[in-house]
Protein backbone atom coordinates (compact mmCIF):
# COMPACT_ATOMS: atom_id res chain seq x y z
CA UNK A 1 0.00 0.00 0.00
CA UNK A 2 1.56 3.31 -1.04
CA UNK A 3 1.11 6.31 1.17
CA UNK A 4 1.70 9.94 0.59
CA UNK A 5 2.30 12.33 3.70
CA UNK A 6 1.56 15.99 2.89
CA UNK A 7 1.15 19.66 4.19
CA UNK A 8 0.81 22.82 2.39
CA UNK A 9 3.48 25.03 4.68
CA UNK A 10 3.11 28.96 4.77
CA UNK A 11 6.29 29.73 3.63
CA UNK A 12 9.08 27.48 1.42
CA UNK A 13 11.55 27.87 4.21
CA UNK A 14 9.20 26.32 6.68
CA UNK A 15 8.54 22.41 7.29
CA UNK A 16 6.61 20.02 8.41
CA UNK A 17 7.39 18.80 11.79
CA UNK A 18 3.78 16.16 12.18
CA UNK A 19 4.35 14.21 8.84
CA UNK A 20 7.66 13.10 10.07
CA UNK A 21 6.37 12.21 13.02
CA UNK A 22 3.52 9.95 11.18
CA UNK A 23 6.00 8.83 8.93
CA UNK A 24 8.68 7.23 11.36
CA UNK A 25 5.85 5.97 13.46
CA UNK A 26 4.00 4.19 11.27
CA UNK A 27 7.42 2.92 9.58
CA UNK A 28 8.55 1.91 12.72
CA UNK A 29 5.37 -0.54 13.82
CA UNK A 30 4.11 -1.45 10.83
CA UNK A 31 5.45 -3.10 7.54
CA UNK A 32 4.50 -3.22 3.93
CA UNK A 33 3.23 0.43 3.98
CA UNK A 34 5.19 2.65 1.42
CA UNK A 35 5.45 5.65 2.95
CA UNK A 36 6.40 9.05 1.17
CA UNK A 37 6.41 12.90 2.33
CA UNK A 38 5.63 15.68 -0.30
CA UNK A 39 5.95 18.76 1.17
CA UNK A 40 4.47 22.23 -0.94
CA UNK A 41 2.86 25.94 0.26
CA UNK A 42 0.16 28.09 0.01
CA UNK A 43 1.77 29.51 -2.84
CA UNK A 44 1.87 26.97 -5.15
CA UNK A 45 -0.14 26.11 -7.77
CA UNK A 46 -2.86 23.95 -6.64
CA UNK A 47 -3.58 22.13 -10.14
CA UNK A 48 -0.33 21.43 -10.35
CA UNK A 49 0.13 20.12 -6.63
CA UNK A 50 -3.05 17.80 -7.21
CA UNK A 51 -1.59 16.92 -10.72
CA UNK A 52 1.92 15.98 -8.98
CA UNK A 53 0.20 13.86 -6.18
CA UNK A 54 -1.98 11.49 -8.80
CA UNK A 55 0.84 10.91 -11.13
CA UNK A 56 2.02 8.78 -7.72
CA UNK A 57 -0.51 6.70 -7.98
CA UNK A 58 -1.16 6.63 -3.67
CA UNK A 59 -3.57 4.55 -2.44
CA UNK A 60 -3.85 6.98 0.54
CA UNK A 61 -3.14 10.56 0.84
CA UNK A 62 -2.98 12.16 4.87
CA UNK A 63 -3.20 16.11 4.38
CA UNK A 64 -1.80 17.65 7.84
CA UNK A 65 -4.18 20.66 8.39
CA UNK A 66 -3.83 23.87 9.63
CA UNK A 67 -5.23 27.78 9.56
CA UNK A 68 -2.89 28.88 6.73
CA UNK A 69 -3.88 25.47 4.69
CA UNK A 70 -7.00 24.16 5.12
CA UNK A 71 -9.24 26.23 2.53
CA UNK A 72 -6.54 25.13 -0.18
CA UNK A 73 -6.01 21.60 1.16
CA UNK A 74 -9.83 20.95 0.79
CA UNK A 75 -9.51 22.26 -3.07
CA UNK A 76 -6.64 19.82 -3.94
CA UNK A 77 -8.35 16.84 -2.02
CA UNK A 78 -12.13 17.94 -4.30
CA UNK A 79 -9.61 17.52 -7.19
CA UNK A 80 -8.19 14.50 -6.22
CA UNK A 81 -11.04 13.07 -5.19
CA UNK A 82 -12.49 13.84 -9.06
CA UNK A 83 -10.02 11.74 -11.03
CA UNK A 84 -9.15 9.01 -8.49
CA UNK A 85 -12.72 8.08 -6.73
CA UNK A 86 -11.04 4.82 -4.83
CA UNK A 87 -8.08 7.28 -3.66
CA UNK A 88 -8.21 7.30 0.54
CA UNK A 89 -8.35 10.70 1.42
CA UNK A 90 -7.68 11.50 5.39
CA UNK A 91 -7.37 14.54 7.00
CA UNK A 92 -5.51 15.58 10.42
CA UNK A 93 -4.26 18.81 12.32
CA UNK A 94 -5.68 21.20 14.95
CA UNK A 95 -7.86 22.83 11.69
CA UNK A 96 -10.09 19.85 11.51
CA UNK A 97 -9.67 18.20 15.54
CA UNK A 98 -12.51 20.47 16.67
CA UNK A 99 -15.36 19.78 14.35
CA UNK A 100 -14.68 16.90 12.35
CA UNK A 101 -18.69 15.61 12.29
CA UNK A 102 -19.31 19.17 10.68
CA UNK A 103 -16.26 18.53 7.48
CA UNK A 104 -17.20 15.81 6.72
CA UNK A 105 -20.64 15.95 6.30
CA UNK A 106 -19.76 19.44 4.21
CA UNK A 107 -17.13 17.92 2.15
CA UNK A 108 -18.46 14.35 0.85
CA UNK A 109 -14.55 13.53 -0.62
CA UNK A 110 -12.95 13.51 2.39
CA UNK A 111 -12.59 9.67 4.00
CA UNK A 112 -10.59 9.79 7.23
CA UNK A 113 -10.12 12.46 9.86
CA UNK A 114 -7.98 11.74 12.69
CA UNK A 115 -8.97 14.04 15.78
CA UNK A 116 -5.74 14.97 18.26
CA UNK A 117 -2.32 13.08 18.50
CA UNK A 118 -1.81 11.21 14.76
CA UNK A 119 0.51 8.62 15.42
CA UNK A 120 -1.15 5.63 17.22
CA UNK A 121 -4.30 6.30 15.21
CA UNK A 122 -2.80 7.02 11.60
CA UNK A 123 -0.83 3.45 12.50
CA UNK A 124 -3.83 1.69 13.31
CA UNK A 125 -5.90 2.76 10.38
CA UNK A 126 -3.67 2.04 7.65
CA UNK A 127 -3.28 -1.43 9.24
CA UNK A 128 -6.88 -1.53 8.71
CA UNK A 129 -7.29 -0.65 5.49
CA UNK A 130 -4.10 -2.30 4.02
CA UNK A 131 -5.31 -5.48 5.21
CA UNK A 132 -8.73 -4.23 3.43
CA UNK A 133 -10.84 -4.85 6.69
CA UNK A 134 -13.69 -3.24 7.78
CA UNK A 135 -12.82 -2.63 11.83
CA UNK A 136 -12.91 0.54 12.31
CA UNK A 137 -13.24 1.19 15.65
CA UNK A 138 -9.81 2.87 16.26
CA UNK A 139 -9.83 5.63 19.27
CA UNK A 140 -9.43 9.06 17.35
CA UNK A 141 -11.13 8.19 13.99
CA UNK A 142 -13.71 10.10 12.52
CA UNK A 143 -15.10 7.86 9.00
CA UNK A 144 -17.89 7.40 6.42
CA UNK A 145 -20.18 4.29 6.95
CA UNK A 146 -22.04 4.39 4.19
CA UNK A 147 -24.16 7.60 4.55
CA UNK A 148 -23.29 8.49 8.17
CA UNK A 149 -20.08 9.97 10.09
CA UNK A 150 -18.99 8.11 12.92
CA UNK A 151 -17.36 9.46 15.25
CA UNK A 152 -15.09 7.39 17.45
CA UNK A 153 -14.01 8.17 21.30
CA UNK A 154 -10.80 10.05 21.59
CA UNK A 155 -7.76 8.81 21.91
CA UNK A 156 -5.70 9.15 24.92
CA UNK A 157 -2.57 11.21 25.01
CA UNK A 158 0.72 9.19 24.46
CA UNK A 159 1.89 9.54 27.95
CA UNK A 160 5.27 7.77 27.03
CA UNK A 161 6.61 10.23 24.18
CA UNK A 162 9.77 7.95 23.70
CA UNK A 163 7.92 5.59 21.46
CA UNK A 164 7.62 7.89 19.06
CA UNK A 165 10.80 7.52 16.87
CA UNK A 166 12.91 10.58 16.34
CA UNK A 167 11.52 11.93 12.82
CA UNK A 168 14.62 13.23 11.00
CA UNK A 169 16.57 9.88 11.39
CA UNK A 170 16.60 9.62 7.54
CA UNK A 171 16.20 12.82 5.93
CA UNK A 172 17.12 16.67 7.24
CA UNK A 173 15.14 19.14 5.20
CA UNK A 174 17.56 22.10 3.76
CA UNK A 175 15.02 24.53 5.38
CA UNK A 176 14.41 25.54 8.96
CA UNK A 177 13.74 22.37 11.46
CA UNK A 178 11.34 22.19 14.17
CA UNK A 179 11.39 20.30 16.90
CA UNK A 180 10.19 19.30 20.43
CA UNK A 181 11.29 18.12 23.30
CA UNK A 182 7.93 18.42 25.41
CA UNK A 183 4.08 18.29 24.31
CA UNK A 184 1.66 19.93 26.51
CA UNK A 185 1.30 23.62 28.09
CA UNK A 186 1.48 24.68 32.27
CA UNK A 187 -0.63 27.45 31.28
CA UNK A 188 -4.44 27.57 30.10
CA UNK A 189 -4.83 30.45 27.62
CA UNK A 190 -8.27 31.35 26.92
CA UNK A 191 -7.23 31.96 22.95
CA UNK A 192 -4.80 29.19 22.61
CA UNK A 193 -5.44 25.39 21.44
CA UNK A 194 -2.38 24.11 23.45
CA UNK A 195 -5.26 25.10 26.52
CA UNK A 196 -7.46 22.44 25.08
CA UNK A 197 -4.56 19.82 26.33
CA UNK A 198 -3.57 19.42 30.51
CA UNK A 199 -0.79 19.04 31.31
CA UNK A 200 2.94 18.65 30.03
CA UNK A 201 4.74 15.42 28.79
CA UNK A 202 8.84 14.96 28.01
CA UNK A 203 10.63 12.92 25.55
CA UNK A 204 13.58 11.30 27.58
CA UNK A 205 16.17 13.90 28.37
CA UNK A 206 19.21 11.30 26.91
CA UNK A 207 17.08 10.99 23.69
CA UNK A 208 16.73 14.66 23.30
CA UNK A 209 20.72 15.61 23.49
CA UNK A 210 20.91 12.68 21.18
CA UNK A 211 18.83 14.47 18.59
CA UNK A 212 20.39 17.61 18.99
CA UNK A 213 23.68 16.67 18.54
CA UNK A 214 22.43 15.09 15.34
CA UNK A 215 21.26 18.43 13.99
CA UNK A 216 24.77 19.95 15.42
CA UNK A 217 27.03 17.55 13.50
CA UNK A 218 24.87 17.64 10.14
CA UNK A 219 25.19 21.45 10.55
CA UNK A 220 21.27 22.31 10.88
CA UNK A 221 21.16 26.19 9.85
CA UNK A 222 18.48 26.84 12.42
CA UNK A 223 16.01 24.44 14.76
CA UNK A 224 12.96 25.99 15.97
CA UNK A 225 11.47 24.26 19.16
CA UNK A 226 7.91 24.40 19.20
CA UNK A 227 7.71 23.10 23.08
CA UNK A 228 4.76 25.93 24.32
CA UNK A 229 7.04 27.12 26.90
CA UNK A 230 10.52 25.63 26.95
CA UNK A 231 12.07 27.21 30.13
CA UNK A 232 8.62 25.68 32.33
CA UNK A 233 10.51 22.80 33.68
CA UNK A 234 13.63 24.19 34.46
CA UNK A 235 15.82 21.85 35.54
CA UNK A 236 14.96 19.99 31.97
CA UNK A 237 15.83 23.33 30.05
CA UNK A 238 18.67 24.06 32.18
CA UNK A 239 20.47 20.23 31.12
CA UNK A 240 19.36 20.78 27.30
CA UNK A 241 21.07 24.39 27.54
CA UNK A 242 24.11 23.63 29.00
CA UNK A 243 24.32 20.85 26.35
CA UNK A 244 23.86 23.00 23.00
CA UNK A 245 26.44 25.42 25.16
CA UNK A 246 29.03 22.61 25.11
CA UNK A 247 28.50 21.27 21.99
CA UNK A 248 28.34 24.41 20.35
CA UNK A 249 29.12 24.60 16.48
CA UNK A 250 27.11 26.21 12.89
CA UNK A 251 23.64 25.55 14.21
CA UNK A 252 21.20 28.00 15.78
CA UNK A 253 18.08 27.37 18.52
CA UNK A 254 15.44 28.91 18.90
CA UNK A 255 12.95 28.79 22.16
CA UNK A 256 9.77 30.13 23.02
CA UNK A 257 10.22 31.03 26.87
CA UNK A 258 8.36 32.60 29.76
CA UNK A 259 11.23 34.72 30.28
CA UNK A 260 9.47 36.20 33.78
CA UNK A 261 10.26 32.88 35.38
CA UNK A 262 13.70 33.09 34.57
CA UNK A 263 16.17 32.86 37.69
CA UNK A 264 19.58 34.41 38.44
CA UNK A 265 20.91 30.70 38.11
CA UNK A 266 19.34 29.86 34.37
CA UNK A 267 20.59 33.80 33.65
CA UNK A 268 24.11 33.23 34.66
CA UNK A 269 24.35 30.09 32.49
CA UNK A 270 22.20 32.21 29.79
CA UNK A 271 25.66 34.78 30.34
CA UNK A 272 27.71 32.36 28.69
CA UNK A 273 26.03 31.18 25.95
CA UNK A 274 28.21 32.07 22.05
CA UNK A 275 27.28 34.66 20.29
CA UNK A 276 23.84 33.91 18.32
CA UNK A 277 23.57 30.44 19.40
CA UNK A 278 19.94 30.93 20.90
CA UNK A 279 16.87 32.91 19.95
CA UNK A 280 14.38 33.88 22.31
CA UNK A 281 10.53 34.35 22.13
CA UNK A 282 8.71 35.82 24.71
CA UNK A 283 4.76 35.90 24.77
CA UNK A 284 3.88 39.31 26.34
CA UNK A 285 0.55 40.02 24.53
CA UNK A 286 -0.53 42.35 26.73
CA UNK A 287 0.65 44.14 29.63
CA UNK A 288 -3.20 45.22 30.56
CA UNK A 289 -3.69 43.20 33.96
CA UNK A 290 -7.87 43.20 33.39
CA UNK A 291 -6.73 41.67 29.90
CA UNK A 292 -4.82 39.21 31.40
CA UNK A 293 -7.55 38.72 33.89
CA UNK A 294 -10.23 37.85 30.45
CA UNK A 295 -7.73 35.23 29.19
CA UNK A 296 -6.72 33.65 31.73
CA UNK A 297 -3.17 34.69 31.37
CA UNK A 298 -0.23 34.78 34.27
CA UNK A 299 2.29 37.13 33.70
CA UNK A 300 4.68 39.64 35.16
CA UNK A 301 5.81 42.35 32.97
CA UNK A 302 7.77 43.86 35.40
CA UNK A 303 9.92 40.61 35.49
CA UNK A 304 9.85 40.06 31.92
CA UNK A 305 11.65 43.69 31.39
CA UNK A 306 14.22 43.11 34.07
CA UNK A 307 15.21 39.60 32.60
CA UNK A 308 15.27 40.49 28.98
CA UNK A 309 16.88 43.67 29.62
CA UNK A 310 19.90 41.30 31.08
CA UNK A 311 19.80 39.06 29.05
CA UNK A 312 20.29 41.89 26.12
CA UNK A 313 23.38 43.52 28.52
CA UNK A 314 24.65 39.88 27.77
CA UNK A 315 24.80 40.68 23.71
CA UNK A 316 24.54 37.23 22.92
CA UNK A 317 21.08 36.32 22.59
CA UNK A 318 18.71 37.78 19.82
CA UNK A 319 15.24 38.69 21.88
CA UNK A 320 12.01 38.74 20.06
CA UNK A 321 8.68 39.68 22.05
CA UNK A 322 4.99 39.45 20.87
CA UNK A 323 1.91 41.48 21.33
CA UNK A 324 -1.88 40.14 20.41
CA UNK A 325 -3.78 42.83 19.20
CA UNK A 326 -7.74 42.77 19.72
CA UNK A 327 -7.97 40.74 22.85
CA UNK A 328 -11.16 40.78 24.67
CA UNK A 329 -10.76 43.99 26.84
CA UNK A 330 -7.78 45.73 25.08
CA UNK A 331 -8.41 49.15 24.01
CA UNK A 332 -6.58 51.06 21.42
CA UNK A 333 -5.11 52.75 24.07
CA UNK A 334 -4.57 50.02 26.44
CA UNK A 335 -2.33 47.96 23.18
CA UNK A 336 -0.41 51.27 22.74
CA UNK A 337 0.93 51.47 25.99
CA UNK A 338 1.69 47.65 26.03
CA UNK A 339 3.51 48.35 22.49
CA UNK A 340 5.56 51.49 24.91
CA UNK A 341 6.23 49.28 27.32
CA UNK A 342 7.53 46.40 25.08
CA UNK A 343 9.79 49.00 23.08
CA UNK A 344 11.55 50.30 26.25
CA UNK A 345 13.11 46.89 26.18
CA UNK A 346 14.45 47.68 22.80
CA UNK A 347 13.63 44.04 21.46
CA UNK A 348 15.29 42.77 18.46
CA UNK A 349 12.30 42.21 17.14
CA UNK A 350 8.48 43.00 18.44
CA UNK A 351 6.15 40.65 16.27
CA UNK A 352 2.22 42.26 16.67
CA UNK A 353 -0.18 39.61 16.04
CA UNK A 354 -3.97 40.04 15.75
CA UNK A 355 -6.24 37.60 17.55
CA UNK A 356 -7.51 34.28 15.83
CA UNK A 357 -10.58 32.79 17.51
CA UNK A 358 -9.89 29.15 17.29
CA UNK A 359 -12.28 26.76 17.31
CA UNK A 360 -11.94 24.80 20.96
CA UNK A 361 -10.82 27.51 22.61
CA UNK A 362 -11.99 29.31 25.69
CA UNK A 363 -12.09 32.32 23.78
CA UNK A 364 -14.37 30.95 20.65
CA UNK A 365 -17.10 30.52 23.51
CA UNK A 366 -16.56 33.81 25.05
CA UNK A 367 -16.80 35.84 21.93
CA UNK A 368 -20.40 37.70 22.97
CA UNK A 369 -19.31 38.38 26.16
CA UNK A 370 -16.71 40.49 25.47
CA UNK A 371 -18.50 41.47 21.87
CA UNK A 372 -15.83 40.00 19.68
CA UNK A 373 -16.56 39.91 15.64
CA UNK A 374 -14.18 37.77 13.78
CA UNK A 375 -14.74 36.60 10.27
CA UNK A 376 -16.04 33.20 9.99
CA UNK A 377 -13.45 31.57 7.54
CA UNK A 378 -9.38 31.14 8.31
CA UNK A 379 -7.86 32.69 9.80
CA UNK A 380 -10.45 33.57 12.21
CA UNK A 381 -8.88 36.69 12.83
CA UNK A 382 -10.77 39.24 14.85
CA UNK A 383 -12.47 42.33 13.48
CA UNK A 384 -13.34 44.33 16.34
CA UNK A 385 -14.77 43.66 19.96
CA UNK A 386 -16.78 46.25 22.27
CA UNK A 387 -13.69 47.60 23.39
CA UNK A 388 -11.86 48.28 19.87
CA UNK A 389 -13.39 49.36 16.48
CA UNK A 390 -13.24 48.21 13.35
CA UNK A 391 -11.43 51.14 11.84
CA UNK A 392 -9.04 51.27 14.90
CA UNK A 393 -8.28 47.62 14.06
CA UNK A 394 -7.87 48.62 10.64
CA UNK A 395 -5.61 51.15 11.17
CA UNK A 396 -3.21 48.77 13.51
CA UNK A 397 -3.09 45.87 10.39
CA UNK A 398 -1.77 48.66 8.33
CA UNK A 399 0.45 50.27 11.71
CA UNK A 400 2.04 46.52 11.82
CA UNK A 401 2.74 46.03 7.98
CA UNK A 402 4.81 49.47 8.34
CA UNK A 403 6.92 48.29 11.70
CA UNK A 404 7.27 44.94 9.98
CA UNK A 405 9.23 46.75 7.11
CA UNK A 406 10.83 49.06 8.40
CA UNK A 407 12.27 47.81 12.85
CA UNK A 408 11.44 44.51 13.05
CA UNK A 409 13.21 43.84 9.46
CA UNK A 410 16.41 45.39 10.88
CA UNK A 411 17.17 47.31 7.44
CA UNK A 412 16.53 50.52 8.91
CA UNK A 413 18.36 49.52 12.74
CA UNK A 414 20.51 52.29 12.97
CA UNK A 415 18.19 54.98 12.12
CA UNK A 416 15.33 53.61 13.88
CA UNK A 417 17.34 53.69 17.15
CA UNK A 418 18.53 57.24 16.51
CA UNK A 419 15.03 58.42 15.53
CA UNK A 420 13.06 56.85 18.58
CA UNK A 421 15.99 57.95 21.16
CA UNK A 422 13.96 61.25 20.96
CA UNK A 423 10.21 59.99 21.92
CA UNK A 424 9.18 58.17 25.00
CA UNK A 425 6.07 57.06 23.50
CA UNK A 426 7.77 54.94 20.24
CA UNK A 427 4.27 54.21 19.24
CA UNK A 428 3.01 57.53 18.78
CA UNK A 429 6.08 58.61 16.17
CA UNK A 430 5.39 55.40 14.36
CA UNK A 431 2.20 55.93 14.06
CA UNK A 432 3.02 59.24 12.35
CA UNK A 433 4.80 57.67 10.40
CA UNK A 434 2.31 55.21 9.19
CA UNK A 435 0.00 58.33 8.79
CA UNK A 436 2.67 60.02 6.27
CA UNK A 437 2.96 56.48 4.48
CA UNK A 438 -0.77 56.21 4.26
CA UNK A 439 -1.46 59.93 2.62
CA UNK A 440 1.74 59.40 0.20
CA UNK A 441 0.42 56.23 -1.04
CA UNK A 442 2.32 53.78 0.39
CA UNK A 443 -0.19 50.74 0.65
CA UNK A 444 -1.30 51.31 -2.80
CA UNK A 445 1.38 49.44 -4.59
CA UNK A 446 4.94 47.97 -3.82
CA UNK A 447 7.91 50.04 -3.12
CA UNK A 448 11.34 48.96 -3.58
CA UNK A 449 14.04 49.33 -0.76
CA UNK A 450 15.47 52.39 -2.60
CA UNK A 451 11.93 54.02 -2.01
CA UNK A 452 11.45 53.18 1.53
CA UNK A 453 14.37 54.53 2.05
CA UNK A 454 13.59 57.80 0.67
CA UNK A 455 10.05 57.27 2.18
CA UNK A 456 11.17 57.50 5.66
CA UNK A 457 14.16 60.35 4.72
CA UNK A 458 11.44 62.66 3.60
CA UNK A 459 9.44 62.01 6.88
CA UNK A 460 12.26 62.38 9.12
CA UNK A 461 14.28 64.93 7.77
CA UNK A 462 12.04 68.29 9.10
CA UNK A 463 12.17 66.28 12.36
CA UNK A 464 16.03 65.36 13.12
CA UNK A 465 19.09 66.64 12.29
CA UNK A 466 19.68 66.33 8.63
CA UNK A 467 23.46 65.98 8.60
CA UNK A 468 23.67 62.78 11.43
CA UNK A 469 20.20 61.38 9.81
CA UNK A 470 21.91 61.55 6.41
CA UNK A 471 24.83 59.57 7.72
CA UNK A 472 23.16 56.91 9.33
CA UNK A 473 20.66 56.37 6.98
CA UNK A 474 23.76 55.68 4.60
CA UNK A 475 25.03 52.87 7.12
CA UNK A 476 21.92 51.38 7.36
CA UNK A 477 21.83 51.65 3.19
CA UNK A 478 25.24 50.04 2.70
CA UNK A 479 25.17 47.63 5.56
CA UNK A 480 21.90 45.37 4.19
CA UNK A 481 22.40 46.45 0.55
CA UNK A 482 26.08 45.61 0.26
CA UNK A 483 26.16 48.09 -2.82
CA UNK A 484 28.43 50.99 -3.59
CA UNK A 485 25.98 52.63 -5.46
CA UNK A 486 24.02 55.17 -3.04
CA UNK A 487 20.62 57.00 -3.24
CA UNK A 488 21.39 60.29 -4.76
CA UNK A 489 19.37 61.89 -0.93
CA UNK A 490 22.36 60.15 1.02
CA UNK A 491 25.62 61.13 -1.06
CA UNK A 492 27.93 62.97 0.30
CA UNK A 493 30.00 64.83 -1.74
CA UNK A 494 33.84 63.09 -1.86
CA UNK A 495 36.34 64.65 -0.17
CA UNK A 496 39.53 65.12 -2.07
CA UNK A 497 42.13 63.47 -0.38
CA UNK A 498 40.03 60.11 -0.37
CA UNK A 499 41.74 58.40 -2.87
CA UNK A 500 45.54 59.26 -1.01
CA UNK A 501 43.43 57.87 2.50
CA UNK A 502 42.41 54.97 0.93
CA UNK A 503 45.81 54.62 -0.61
CA UNK A 504 47.60 54.34 2.52
CA UNK A 505 45.48 52.17 4.18
CA UNK A 506 44.31 49.80 1.64
CA UNK A 507 46.36 46.70 3.24
CA UNK A 508 45.39 47.30 6.97
CA UNK A 509 41.29 47.17 5.54
CA UNK A 510 41.84 43.85 3.86
CA UNK A 511 43.11 42.38 7.01
CA UNK A 512 40.60 43.63 9.05
CA UNK A 513 37.56 43.07 7.31
CA UNK A 514 39.08 39.66 6.24
CA UNK A 515 38.73 40.71 2.35
CA UNK A 516 41.56 40.13 -0.31
CA UNK A 517 39.84 40.79 -3.23
CA UNK A 518 40.16 45.06 -3.18
CA UNK A 519 37.29 44.93 -5.71
CA UNK A 520 34.83 43.92 -2.98
CA UNK A 521 35.76 46.60 -0.82
CA UNK A 522 34.05 50.55 -1.57
CA UNK A 523 34.90 53.70 0.79
CA UNK A 524 32.70 56.76 1.17
CA UNK A 525 33.18 59.74 3.47
CA UNK A 526 31.00 60.02 6.59
CA UNK A 527 30.65 62.57 9.38
CA UNK A 528 29.55 60.24 12.16
CA UNK A 529 30.91 56.91 13.32
CA UNK A 530 28.47 54.64 14.47
CA UNK A 531 29.05 51.59 17.04
CA UNK A 532 26.90 49.14 18.36
CA UNK A 533 26.80 48.55 22.05
CA UNK A 534 24.66 47.02 24.19
CA UNK A 535 21.79 49.48 24.81
CA UNK A 536 21.85 50.65 20.59
CA UNK A 537 23.79 52.31 18.76
CA UNK A 538 26.49 55.32 19.82
CA UNK A 539 27.02 58.27 17.24
CA UNK A 540 30.59 60.06 17.40
CA UNK A 541 30.56 63.09 14.96
CA UNK A 542 34.28 62.10 13.55
CA UNK A 543 34.67 62.88 9.71
CA UNK A 544 36.43 59.67 8.49
CA UNK A 545 36.23 57.27 5.55
CA UNK A 546 34.06 54.07 5.83
CA UNK A 547 35.38 50.81 4.38
CA UNK A 548 32.56 48.55 3.66
CA UNK A 549 33.23 45.24 2.45
CA UNK A 550 30.13 44.09 -0.40
CA UNK A 551 30.31 40.74 0.34
CA UNK A 552 29.10 40.47 3.54
CA UNK A 553 28.67 44.35 4.97
CA UNK A 554 31.20 44.55 7.53
CA UNK A 555 32.76 47.96 7.95
CA UNK A 556 35.38 49.92 9.37
CA UNK A 557 37.02 53.56 9.57
CA UNK A 558 39.79 54.71 8.37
Amino acid sequence: MKVILTSLNSKYVHSNLAIRYLKEYCSEYYEGIELTIKEYTINDNLMDVSMELLIENPDVIVFSCYIWNIEQTLKICSTLKEINGSLRIILGGPEVSYDSEDIMKKNSFIDFIIQGEGEVTLAETLKVLKNNGRNLNIEGLVYRDKKDVIVNPPRELIQDLNIIPFPYRNEIPDKIVYYEASRGCPFNCAYCLSSTIKGVRYFDINRVKKDLKHFVDNKVRLVKFVDRTFNSNKKFATEILEFLIKNKDETKFHFEIAADILDDEMLKLLSTAPEDLFQFEVGVQTTNPEVLKNINRIMNFEKIKENISKIKEFGNIHCHLDLIAGLPGESFDSFKKSFDMCMEIKPDVLQLGFLKVLKGCKIYYDKELYGIKNINFPPYQVLCTEAISLDEMDKLLKFEEVFESYYNSGIFKITMDYMLSFTESKFDILFEFYEYLYCNGYFKRKFDLRDRFKFLFDFAKEKYDNEILKDLMLHDFLINTKKSSVPIFLKRQESPDLKEIVGCQKENVKDHLKQENTKKIAYFNVNYKVKKSTNGYDVVKDEAVMALNLENGDYTYI
